[in-house]
């Protein structure tokens, strides 16, 4: 892949709108931060193609997404899928439920 092209993919995947970035796991091979997709990979192909119409083509877009740092969403589950759809608003909720539930005792 020339230069460009590996430039603009960086470029558009180093966007927050497209990507949550780790904080905890690196990709062994790079030893940068695992990438979280926040969108299906054809959809990021879509904007990808309008953002950057004559560059990369859509077979290399793909084996480029599929053999480097990224993960899609619904690999994460559980929990981390709940923060990344949610945010933190579950624990915020999670401790109002528990501070009106239970009262604090001083020994």
């Amino acid at each position: 892949m020339s230069v460009i092209k590996e430039k603009e993919f960086e470029l558009f995947f180093n966007d927050k709108d497209n990507v949550n970035m780790s904080s905890y796991k690196v990709d062994h091979q790079t030893n940068l931060p695992v990438l979280y997709l926040k969108d299906q990979k054809n959809a990021f192909w879509k904007k990808f193609s309008a953002t950057y119409s004559d560059r990369m083509k859509y077979t290399s877009f793909m084996a480029h997404l599929q053999n480097s740092r990224f993960q899609y969403r619904e690999d994460l589950g559980g929990l981390c899928m709940t923060c990344n759809d949610y945010g933190y608003q579950l624990f915020e909720d999670l401790i109002e439920i528990i501070n009106s539930t239970f009262s604090y005792k001083t020994i």
